[in-house]
């Protein structure tokens, strides 16, 4: 049996890698020109998601967060601590979502593939709805743009989460699938 010690500093560890994960799979992107901006498709989301799957709430929410605020933080330099902070609360809140719903298993009837599905397009679908509430608030009330064009930006950046949030669960789950019992036969899981 590992000692408590132990398992504190491997979970340290496994969350700083695949906060690095999430780093790098927020770099593999195609950008696509928006009305307010560029918005872009990546895989970064893939990684938050398997993140809650892999290390659970707290512990995927945080590499699922950290991963995403130090991508902005070093490619988004124009971009403010307080919304790298929102970065950092939103893709946490993926994570966790993830982690949460994959621990406590409330669709354990169903196959594992759908159930793991349901869990990811969960988490997915929190950091959407928290992605277009901040993008409406900062481009409407923080930066005094038209109504309109700020719903038609919400409509781009929706239509651009939901497919990362498609790509995401389709690429955490099958990862997941192959890794777990890989991972919780050699005991570091």
């Amino acid at each position: 049996m590992k000692r408590k010690t132990d398992l504190g500093l491997y979970m340290i560890a496994m969350a700083g890698l695949m906060a690095a994960l999430v780093f790098v799979g927020s770099k593999i992107e195609i950008r696509i020109p928006a009305v307010l901006g560029v918005t872009r498709v990546h895989l970064g989301n893939s990684m938050c998601l398997l993140s809650g799957f892999l290390l659970g709430a707290v512990p995927g929410g945080i590499a699922a967060g950290l991963g995403s605020f130090l991508f902005d933080m070093i490619f988004w330099p124009q971009g403010t601590p307080v919304e790298w902070l929102v970065t950092f609360a939103t893709k946490f809140a993926m994570g966790f979502l993830a982690g949460l719903l994959m621990k406590k298993d409330p669709l354990h009837g169903l196959r594992p593939v759908v159930r793991y599905a349901v869990y990811g397009a969960s988490g997915a679908l929190l950091y959407i709805f928290l992605y277009l509430l901040q993008s409406f608030i900062t481009y409407r009330f923080v930066l005094g743009n038209p109504l309109e064009a700020v719903w038609l930006m919400v409509l781009e950046k929706g239509a651009a989460s939901l497919f990362n949030g498609v790509i995401a669960v389709v690429i955490s789950v099958p990862i997941y699938m192959a890794l777990w019992p890989k991972l919780r036969k050699g005991g570091l899981i």
